[in-house]
């Protein structure tokens, strides 16, 4: 149980496990800012470790703490026994960043990641019976039921309730998306992190549907100052020597050519809803 009062702990004697979310130095300046003039709001959370402690959620606090040159911190401090092992301890570590506003999307996609890992490596995978093309609705949504990496989200995904699902935003094809964005490598997620391209869940697919080597050249695009291309997709043809494509000239053709398909009841809406747009271009080149 974390006791009612929060506990000062000296900051040499709290150990931040290997492998968290890089903290951001920007976002420790104004909290840092914040502290020193209203003082710490939130305690951070920490585990008891032997004599020392085990950092659980408030790294930037933390950071914050040590560049005001703070000796201690207050601390909500959980004993040793309150977690069954280290698995348990972890989840608690996850849980308490994805319920954090401020998780980047490549910081939520590698919480996620690890969390199946841990799950499965305690629960072992979730098994389907039945046929899976039929009865996959993830199939249908997403093309692709033969992905290893789908599999994985559609089991882990499984192993919640549908109200869980909801709350913490872990759908199949949310999951799916985590565990893609989950698999960069180390070398691009570190250039991306604390980048505009880490909250950018359509860009960090697509640097993970593309070839590792060619990650490198394409990130020296979007990162370079100031920036040759402005997705992933415009450095792509630029590396290839194409003219990139213009979104808004994609979207209008894509609409151009869902038009016919759809009913004319749906397209007589449309045009109604439009209908003074529509009517001033009309008179403005003489057609009325």
């Amino acid at each position: 149980m974390t006791s009612d009062a929060p506990r000062e702990i000296p900051l040499a004697q709290i150990d931040v496990p290997a492998g968290r979310r890089k903290v951001d130095p920007d976002w420790v300046a104004a909290l840092a800012a914040d502290i020193d003039g209203q003082g710490l709001r939130i305690p951070i959370l920490v585990v008891e470790a032997g004599k020392r402690f085990r950092l659980i959620a408030g790294a930037h606090r933390l950071g914050a703490a040590k560049s005001l040159k703070w000796k201690s911190i207050p601390a909500d401090v959980k004993p040793a026994d309150a977690f069954a092992d280290e698995a348990a301890l972890r989840l608690a570590e996850i849980a308490e960043n994805l319920m954090r506003r401020e998780l980047s999307a490549l910081d939520r996609a590698l919480d996620v990641a690890a969390w199946r890992e841990i799950y499965e490596q305690a629960q072992g995978a979730v098994k389907r019976g039945g046929n899976r093309r039929a009865a996959s609705k993830f199939h249908d949504e997403t093309l692709i039921d033969a992905d290893p990496v789908a599999a994985a989200a559609e089991r882990f995904a499984a192993s919640f309730g549908e109200a869980a699902q909801r709350a913490l935003g872990l759908s199949k094809v949310t999951v799916w998306r985590c565990l893609k964005i989950a698999s960069l490598d180390g070398y691009t997620r570190e250039r991306v992190a604390l980048t505009k391209f880490a909250d950018s869940q359509s860009e960090l697919m697509a640097l993970a549907d593309l070839p590792e080597e060619m990650r490198p050249a394409v990130l020296d695009h979007v990162l370079s100052e100031p920036p040759m291309a402005g997705s992933v997709a415009g450095a792509v043809a630029m590396i290839e020597g194409r003219k990139p494509v213009d979104p808004a000239e994609k979207a209008f053709r894509s609409f151009s050519d869902s038009w016919r398909r759809f009913p004319v009841r749906q397209r007589r809406a449309f045009v109604r809803a439009h209908q003074d747009e529509i009517l001033d271009m009309l008179k403005e080149e003489g057609a009325l």
